[in-house]
Protein backbone atom coordinates (compact mmCIF):
# COMPACT_ATOMS: atom_id res chain seq x y z
CA UNK A 1 0.00 0.00 0.00
CA UNK A 2 1.37 3.35 -1.09
CA UNK A 3 1.76 5.54 2.03
CA UNK A 4 1.84 9.98 1.95
CA UNK A 5 2.90 12.52 4.32
CA UNK A 6 1.38 15.00 5.37
CA UNK A 7 2.50 17.79 7.72
CA UNK A 8 0.93 18.95 11.12
CA UNK A 9 1.71 21.14 13.69
CA UNK A 10 4.11 19.39 16.20
CA UNK A 11 1.86 20.53 18.80
CA UNK A 12 -0.76 18.13 18.00
CA UNK A 13 1.56 15.54 19.70
CA UNK A 14 1.81 16.76 22.55
CA UNK A 15 -2.02 17.92 22.81
CA UNK A 16 -3.07 14.60 21.87
CA UNK A 17 -1.09 12.86 24.64
CA UNK A 18 1.47 10.97 21.92
CA UNK A 19 5.10 10.38 22.25
CA UNK A 20 6.32 10.94 19.24
CA UNK A 21 5.23 11.54 15.27
CA UNK A 22 5.11 7.27 15.54
CA UNK A 23 2.51 7.65 17.82
CA UNK A 24 0.43 10.46 15.95
CA UNK A 25 0.83 7.86 12.51
CA UNK A 26 -0.55 4.96 14.19
CA UNK A 27 -3.05 7.13 16.16
CA UNK A 28 -4.38 8.49 12.58
CA UNK A 29 -4.57 5.63 10.73
CA UNK A 30 -7.04 4.28 13.55
CA UNK A 31 -8.85 7.49 13.69
CA UNK A 32 -9.41 7.30 9.82
CA UNK A 33 -10.35 4.16 9.79
CA UNK A 34 -12.75 4.45 12.86
CA UNK A 35 -14.30 7.45 10.59
CA UNK A 36 -14.69 5.85 7.43
CA UNK A 37 -15.92 2.15 9.38
CA UNK A 38 -18.99 4.52 11.14
CA UNK A 39 -19.83 6.15 8.04
CA UNK A 40 -20.43 2.44 6.62
CA UNK A 41 -17.85 3.22 3.66
CA UNK A 42 -15.71 0.35 4.76
CA UNK A 43 -15.83 -2.87 6.70
CA UNK A 44 -15.12 -4.22 9.70
CA UNK A 45 -12.24 -6.21 8.18
CA UNK A 46 -11.09 -3.53 6.14
CA UNK A 47 -11.18 -0.88 9.01
CA UNK A 48 -8.97 -3.33 10.93
CA UNK A 49 -6.62 -3.82 7.94
CA UNK A 50 -5.78 0.27 7.13
CA UNK A 51 -5.61 1.15 10.80
CA UNK A 52 -2.85 -1.66 11.10
CA UNK A 53 -4.52 -3.11 14.33
CA UNK A 54 -6.11 -6.66 15.48
CA UNK A 55 -9.58 -7.20 15.87
CA UNK A 56 -9.60 -6.79 19.69
CA UNK A 57 -7.02 -3.44 19.46
CA UNK A 58 -9.93 -1.88 16.97
CA UNK A 59 -13.00 -2.95 18.78
CA UNK A 60 -11.24 -1.39 22.53
CA UNK A 61 -10.56 1.97 20.23
CA UNK A 62 -14.16 1.98 19.24
CA UNK A 63 -15.40 1.15 22.64
CA UNK A 64 -12.79 4.32 23.92
CA UNK A 65 -14.78 6.44 21.69
CA UNK A 66 -18.26 5.58 22.64
CA UNK A 67 -18.91 3.34 19.77
CA UNK A 68 -20.31 0.14 18.79
CA UNK A 69 -19.48 -2.38 15.90
CA UNK A 70 -21.88 -3.35 13.20
CA UNK A 71 -23.11 -6.51 13.64
CA UNK A 72 -22.47 -8.39 10.78
CA UNK A 73 -21.77 -7.42 7.47
CA UNK A 74 -24.38 -5.11 4.86
CA UNK A 75 -23.68 -6.87 2.07
CA UNK A 76 -22.52 -10.37 0.98
CA UNK A 77 -19.21 -8.19 -0.56
CA UNK A 78 -18.93 -7.03 2.53
CA UNK A 79 -18.89 -10.97 3.62
CA UNK A 80 -16.54 -11.95 1.73
CA UNK A 81 -13.95 -9.24 2.04
CA UNK A 82 -14.19 -9.36 6.10
CA UNK A 83 -13.47 -13.18 5.28
CA UNK A 84 -10.19 -12.84 3.12
CA UNK A 85 -9.00 -10.40 5.24
CA UNK A 86 -9.61 -12.29 8.23
CA UNK A 87 -8.25 -15.86 6.36
CA UNK A 88 -4.77 -13.94 5.50
CA UNK A 89 -4.12 -12.65 9.03
CA UNK A 90 -4.73 -16.01 10.86
CA UNK A 91 -2.68 -17.54 7.87
CA UNK A 92 0.62 -18.93 9.58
Amino acid sequence: MEAVDIKVPRDLIELLGLKNTKSLEEHSKKLLAVELYLEGKISLGKAVELSDTGYDEFYGFLKERGHKIRIGPKTLHEAEQEYTIAKERLAP
